[in-house]
């Protein structure tokens, strides 16, 4: 019983879902659902409608029209199927308001049959494409002018076949034509649920991407204004590493060997980093750039980094014991003011500018592997917090002399 109750479920699914498109937007399915499901509702009143005459009366006339009517409705499924939305839009509200008319004037309006125009006026606009609007105004329009004249004119609008008792048609038609309504209105409101779930996932999507590639204060910025103002930093803390013999093991392992093992290694540093109360910044090839107190400011940030790279050297020491491929690895730190910033107009690159960067990346180059080499600035915000070793002053490119401590 479950699978065939799953089997129908998945067929109703499926005419429902039919000329559904994934280049088509959210609220464009969402309207071709709804149209797919009002033409089922009313092939399905039609059918009704066809065996309780068949029952009742056995006047060719009255069933054969809810025959025709089905078959039309039917229709609807097969134009959205082809791709043509307007017309199955056009074409299910055209035979509604056919249907209407046709049983005003075989049945009469002491038959409740007006009521079906409730369902032409507001149907539109929940089953026409945005392309469509004006005319699905157009339509509902008629519908609610014709109403308007069936009132008028009830008086006038005789039965031309009174082969049933009026307030059994009144009972059916309009409490189907209210349950018709009350499924569209419930189907529209599920759809519309289904599709703000949707928007919100996608958007936490969009943003989690934004914000693993940018700030949080810069990617707020972006998407509140479309632009951000570059922020000076009194400051902050840098951290740079890269590998010892990367060249060397580029040209022995395979590329994409290579790149999965940055791949795993990197994501490891994002994980310590960001536990560590730093910042990635960026990668370039095999180095490694981070960066605390951008966010706000702090008095740990150079504290911040060197405990960021400790657990990362001590990463790479327990992975190297478990790997083939062997990584050593240098880091160089340093602190003071830098300008932070997004360049460029199309795939944003936030990065850092400043004498503060070039320096904390000759600290990297000047160092040793396994160990972490920090500049006098950052050696005074932490000297009563690490043990350490005095290098002294070494010549750095560009920079000249520069005091330098190893951490132990």
């Amino acid at each position: 019983m479950a699978n065939h109750t799953t089997s129908k479920a998945s067929l109703f699914q499926r005419m429902v879902n039919i000329g559904a498109n994934a280049e088509f937007s959210v609220t464009e399915n969402r309207y071709l659902q709804v149209t797919n499901i009002a033409s089922i509702l009313g092939l399905l009143f039609m059918v009704v409608w066809m065996i309780t005459a068949l029952s009742l009366t056995g006047i060719p006339m009255i069933y054969l029209s809810n025959g025709l009517l089905a078959l039309l409705f039917s229709f609807v499924l097969i134009f959205n199927a082809r791709g043509w939305r307007v017309l199955a839009s056009t074409w299910f509200t055209a035979t509604g308001y056919l249907g209407a008319i046709l049983f005003l004037y075989l049945l009469g309006y002491s038959s409740g049959v007006w009521v079906i125009f409730y369902i032409i006026i507001i149907t539109p606009y929940m089953t026409f494409p945005q392309k469509a609007r004006k005319l699905a105004i157009g339509f509902s329009i008629l519908g609610g002018l014709t109403l308007i004249c069936s009132v008028a004119l009830q008086s006038s609008i005789q039965a031309h076949y009174d082969v049933m008792d009026p307030f059994f048609l009144q009972m059916v038609n309009i409490s189907t034509t209210g349950l018709i309504c009350l499924t569209i209105a419930w189907t529209l409101s599920v759809l519309i649920d289904r599709s703000e779930e949707s928007l919100k996932a996608e958007q936490k999507r969009s943003d989690d991407l934004l914000h693993n590639i940018l700030p949080v204060n810069v990617a707020r910025d972006l998407k509140e204004t479309g632009k951000t103002i570059p922020k000076r930093h009194n400051n902050v803390t840098i951290m740079f590493t890269d590998f010892k013999g990367f060249t060397e093991l580029v040209a022995s392992i395979p590329a994409i060997t290579l790149v999965n093992e940055l791949n795993d290694i990197f994501g490891r540093f994002d994980e310590i980093v960001e536990e560590a109360g730093v910042e990635k910044i960026e990668t370039i090839g095999d180095a490694y750039v981070a960066a605390s107190g951008l966010e706000k400011e702090m008095t740990q940030h150079a504290i911040n980094c060197i405990t960021a790279a400790k657990q990362m050297l001590s990463y790479l020491e327990e992975r190297n014991r478990q790997h083939e491929i062997k990584w050593s690895m240098r880091v160089g730190i340093h602190s003071g003011p830098i300008v932070s910033g997004v360049v460029g107009k199309k795939k944003f690159s936030y990065d850092l500018f400043g004498d503060t960067i070039n320096t904390a990346s000759r600290m990297e180059s000047t160092g040793e592997p396994g160990k972490i080499n920090i500049s006098g600035p950052t050696f005074q915000l932490v000297k009563d917090d690490i043990e350490y070793d005095y290098r002294g002053k070494i010549h750095a490119k560009g920079k000249g002399e520069i005091e330098m401590y190893f951490v132990k």
